[in-house]
């Protein structure tokens, strides 16, 4: 064994065995490249191999044309990783070294310089050096091959859920328009209303009458031109617009009792139909008075 080998085999015990599989044809050695700098790490390398392991896989990497030159690089960087290697080490520093070495960094004027500001974009430009040397790569033009094909599905996917959505949306509206319909059927004439809340009102049925009560209220305020035709307003909505027609500048008196009356119709028909409480005849016969109250009222005004 001679004197290098044996400070070799001293500092980086997997170098001899590194520099052996390394005399291996081009081909197989560009094929092994990146198992052999795994190993020489495990072996002991005897220093950072980031460096070497960029040279390996640059040599797996490269095209055919390429390869020789890519392997010679290889083999002269290992070459070069196991001599350094065999060097005897630098002597570490004093603590009398390191004291003075604290003391000068203290000092104010280099505070500033301890901070490094192209950190940021060393490492960014060694990720993007990366992610080109890996684009450049079989195993990336597979993965483009795999992303277009998912991209394709993707697209597919996504354009069976619009229209699926946009059948649904049609559906929706179709719906919606005949449940309009139907409601619109639902909702007695006010004349009918009226007949229905009397009605009601002699079988006993006292959410019935408060029921029919107001929407007779409500037709003829609509056919008075109180309120906007087509039952679109809330309740409370159409009692503050009673409300502020009735306080507004020249207005009849019979707006004032109208917005009295209905505002108190209304309040007993959430109660009853909304909430679900009881309704007392008494209750039941207020709400049909204050119904042709404001039907009489609605008529004068008109």
């Amino acid at each position: 064994m001679s004197a290098l080998l044996a400070l070799v085999l001293a500092a980086a015990p997997g170098c001899p065995a590194a520099l052996a599989a390394a005399d291996v044809p081009t081909d197989d050695l560009a094929s092994r490249a990146p198992a052999l700098v795994e190993a020489l790490d495990q072996a002991g390398a005897g220093g950072p191999t980031a460096a070497l392991a960029a040279s390996a896989r640059a040599a797996a990497a490269a095209a055919p044309a390429a390869r020789d030159a890519a392997v010679a690089a290889l083999r002269g960087a290992l070459a070069r990783h196991c001599a350094l290697a065999s060097l005897p080490a630098v002597p570490a520093a004093s603590a009398a070294d390191r004291a003075a070495l604290s003391e000068v960094l203290a000092r104010p004027e280099l505070a500033q310089a301890r901070s490094d500001p192209y950190a940021l974009r060393r490492a960014l430009l060694r990720l993007w050096d990366r992610i080109v040397e890996l684009l450049g790569t079989e195993e990336a033009e597979r993965y483009a091959s795999l992303g277009r094909a998912l991209f394709l599905v993707v697209a597919a996917a996504a354009l069976v859920l619009v229209l699926a959505g946009l059948r649904r949306r049609s559906r929706e509206r179709g719906t919606r328009a005949r449940e309009a319909a139907h409601l619109a059927r639902a909702v007695p004439e006010a004349d009918e209303s009226a007949a229905r809340a009397e009605e009601a009102l002699g079988g006993g049925d006292g959410r019935g009458a408060v029921r029919y009560a107001l929407l007779a209220a409500l037709g003829a305020l609509e056919r008075a031109g109180a309120v906007p035709r087509g039952r679109a307003l809330t309740n409370e909505e159409v009692v503050a617009m009673a409300t502020s027609t009735s306080t507004s500048e020249g207005a009849p008196p019979a707006t004032a009792a109208i917005a009295s009356d209905l505002g108190a119709l209304a309040g007993t028909f959430d109660r009853a139909v909304y909430g679900g409480l009881p309704v007392a005849p008494e209750e039941a016969r207020a709400a049909v008075e204050r119904a042709r109250r404001i039907a009489r009222s609605a008529g004068a005004s008109a």
